[in-house]
């Protein structure tokens, strides 16, 4: 816990860590709000399904693009922009609710803008915590406090929005997200940075193409995101099941639902904190695949569980297990490539986050059906475990020789070629 508490000596970073833990409850409370219109506004649950996969289509067809645009530009003065842009588009969400003038088409047009700007945010995010903090050392510790501060203010933020929505309608809850913009500008606007060093040429030469084959060349990078992305897949179809775990297995009904997100969201917190006390990769590549092998074992404890208590304590290991290895794979992606493919490879990183959940949720409903909630937990359990197994030569080569570069460091170590 004192390497993650040591982050904080970085100035810059604690003031990101400030302003973006702010904001992001905000982005919560607007979530909220937005999908319980749109549901309000379509009554089916089957066009929420469809509305919410096109609204998040581009940001699924834009990142690769939008990680190599991302290392071309300051990303400080990137992440100001597109900031206000978010503030913007939340303060005309406000308006409309408030005067009565939000339609469907309007909605879906401001939730598929909210999109595409994401697919440019999330890459600069990702690529702009390594200048944040100084000591490399903390570089770890600083991508899991993001982590952990993200799964905090999806905690607080929903809570939040069905208070406000119960008490003066929707609008309040989108305009107190647009002043919750202001905190992480204020953030980027303190923050004494050094500017980048640049190259011009080598940011004409970069493109959606020279980073993934400079991804598919570099087995370390190869293995982290194929295998985190296989394993999310076949954890994801299960998370989609979860309401259905809650009311016909458990018979706890929506409350039972909010203890396991409750028991995923504690889980989180701690993986996050136990990758965040790991400060070299010759650490966190063993961890990666550790967590693997947990998470594969918890979804067949799943598909075994019958009572409320026992399915809490491995939505607990689930939660631990999955984010922790995302975790791990974030910093360890982080830890090997240089600044100026940085965006764009962590653009495929979220591309594989962001898509295993439509395929995931699409598999899993089909799981669902056909096996039942226990069956479908079963197999994607033994999916998990089987995947890991077909990696497990390649992690094996990968933690080698991360152990022998830790024995003997070398300039060029943290980096792929």
């Amino acid at each position: 816990m004192l390497t993650l508490l040591r982050t904080f000596r970085e100035r810059n970073y604690a003031l990101f860590f400030t302003g973006q833990g702010l904001s992001l409850i905000g982005y919560w409370i607007q979530s909220t709000t937005f999908n319980w219109l749109l549901y309000q506004m379509t009554d089916s649950a089957l066009w929420l399904g469809y509305f919410s996969a096109a609204i998040n289509l581009p940001v699924l067809l834009l990142l690769p693009l939008a990680g190599s645009l991302v290392d071309r530009f300051d990303r400080q003065r990137l992440l100001l922009a597109l900031q206000g842009l978010f503030m913007f588009q939340a303060l005309a969400l406000a308006i409309l609710t408030h005067f009565d003038l939000l339609t469907l088409k309007l909605i879906v047009a401001m939730g598929c803008l909210q999109s595409i700007l994401t697919a440019f945010d999330g890459p600069a995010r990702q690529a702009f915590v390594p200048r944040l903090v100084a000591n490399r050392e903390h570089l770890p510790a600083a991508i899991s406090l993001n982590s952990m501060l993200f799964n905090t203010s999806r905690a607080i933020g929903p809570p939040v929005a069905g208070w406000i929505m119960a008490q003066t309608g929707p609008a309040p809850c989108f305009l107190l997200n647009a002043l919750s913009y202001l905190c992480i500008i204020s953030a980027l606007l303190l923050m004494r940075l050094s500017a980048p060093p640049i190259s011009i040429n080598s940011a004409r030469r970069q493109g959606v193409v020279d980073n993934l084959r400079l991804i598919l060349s570099a087995p370390p990078l190869r293995y982290l995101i194929l295998s985190y992305l296989s394993v999310a897949v076949a954890t994801m179809s299960v998370y989609v099941l979860l309401p259905i775990w809650a009311r016909e297995v458990l018979g706890a009904g929506p409350q039972g639902l909010g203890w396991l997100m409750g028991g995923i969201g504690a889980g989180a917190l701690i993986g996050a904190a136990i990758v965040g006390t790991h400060r070299q990769p010759a650490r966190l590549w063993p961890l990666f695949r550790q967590t693997a092998c947990l998470l594969g074992l918890a979804l067949i404890l799943l598909s075994q569980t019958e009572g409320v208590g026992p399915a809490l304590l491995v939505t607990v290991l689930l939660g631990l297990a999955y984010i922790a290895q995302g975790v791990a794979a974030n910093t360890l992606l982080q830890l090997s490539i240089d600044d100026e493919h940085r965006a764009g490879v962590m653009a495929f990183y979220l591309l594989a986050a962001f898509g295993s959940i439509p395929v995931g949720n699409l598999l899993g409903g089909w799981l669902g059906e056909w096996q039942g909630p226990h069956g479908a937990a079963l197999v994607s359990g033994i999916a998990v475990l089987v995947i890991t197994g077909l990696f497990w030569s390649t992690s094996n080569r990968v933690i080698a020789q991360a152990a022998a570069l830790a024995a003997h460091p070398s300039p060029a170590s943290g980096r792929s070629e």
